[in-house]
């Protein structure tokens, strides 16, 4: 194989899946994409690239393959179905150009399931930032008529000195003040983050022990940590606030539950879409519990500011978590059915700086 080196450290940028085959099929290099999507490069045996697949997969995949080679110019496969020897299963769309400058076959696989993902993630994006804007609209247009009740039942307090007239003139005023403190809530953007490098794990345990200090008797809190995760650049209380905001949701999902237990999980997953934008690598934390979940007529509001699950909740927690992370460049998602509700919060990895040693 005659590509430099420097031509291979670029291919390693790419989000895409690139393989270079010589011409008997054999695979002679991946990037990095392509290896954490699970191809294998094994120099020691023949390593043909058919041989990762499933009988049925091979015989589709050695006929495109061998067209291309026989061919010049590209060749693409839109929605090609690869079923791995292991019987894994996932569609994509196939490239293959034979190179005569450096005589390999140029396999570029673009998952379309990333595709649906991005759309999904951009349509959701759009949605809750449009609500957003609504609810702090309407919020505005709020607060002006609370001061004026309030400002009047206090004056009324004032001359109306019976029992009864005091007790429903208190009722109008305190909770004239809980309806502006909601609205101040909404209308207040979150705090400027401080920005530094901290352990997102040391964040994680600080939720842990807040959790852990608050919880019912028989809850069963679990941590499963991804050690390998560097160092991200962030407002550590801001974070420790948005994560401690879901695990108090899954504690209050889990209320009623015979044998509760909440997951606080780490894993680096790679191109993974955040706010419809595909990264390479990103820092994924998922709170699960296994409470009654989500009614599926909420799904679509859930981050919505006021909107709650519990009848007593205010609907701000899950949208100053939002608001958190997005601070920091990720996004929160989420998956729910009866038994199981996991809240995922991506953090895409390229805002990571290695700390550098000085001698």
């Amino acid at each position: 194989m005659k590509i430099d080196k420097q031509n291979l450290n670029f291919l390693n940028q790419l989000s895409s899946e690139i393989i270079l085959l010589d011409e008997e099929l054999k695979v002679l290099w991946l990037n990095e994409s392509a290896l954490n999507k699970g191809w294998i490069l094994n120099k020691s045996a023949e390593n043909i690239i058919i041989d990762q697949f499933s009988d049925k997969t091979k015989k589709s995949l050695m006929s495109f393959l061998l067209k291309a080679l026989n061919n010049d110019g590209s060749k693409t496969k839109r929605e090609f179905e690869l079923t791995t020897a292991a019987k894994s299963k996932r569609v994509i769309d196939l490239t293959v150009t034979w190179s005569n400058e450096y005589d390999v076959l140029i396999l570029e696989i673009l998952c379309t399931d990333n595709l649906n993902k991005i759309i999904d993630s951009t349509k959701t994006f759009s949605t809750q930032k449009i609500a957003a804007n609504l609810a702090r609209t309407l919020a505005h247009e709020v607060k002006n008529p609370l001061a004026g009740i309030k400002g009047s039942a206090q004056i009324l307090e004032q001359k109306l000195k019976d029992s009864h007239s005091e007790k429903f003139l208190k009722i109008i005023i305190d909770e004239t003040e809980r309806l502006n403190q909601i609205v101040t809530k909404i209308l207040t953007p979150p705090s400027k983050p401080s920005l530094e490098f901290f352990n997102i794990h040391s964040a994680l345990e600080k939720v842990y022990a807040l959790a852990e200090a608050e919880k019912q008797e028989n809850l069963k809190l679990v941590r499963d940590y991804d050690p390998s995760i560097p160092k991200i650049n962030g407002d550590e209380n801001l974070f420790v606030q948005a994560i401690l905001n879901l695990v108090k949701n899954a504690q209050q999902a889990i209320e009623n539950v015979i044998d509760p237990e909440i997951q606080i999980k780490s894993r680096i997953k790679y191109s993974h879409p955040i706010n419809g934008i595909l990264h390479s690598t990103v820092c994924c934390i998922e709170i699960s519990d296994n409470g009654m979940g989500i009614p599926k007529e909420m799904h679509d509001q859930i981050f919505f500011p006021t909107v709650s699950v519990k009848e007593n909740g205010s609907g701000l927690g899950l949208t100053i978590a939002q608001d958190i992370i997005r601070m920091h460049g990720g996004g929160i998602s989420f998956d729910s059915s009866d038994g199981m509700t996991v809240f995922s919060v991506s953090m895409p990895l390229n805002i990571i700086k290695r700390e550098t040693k000085i001698a």
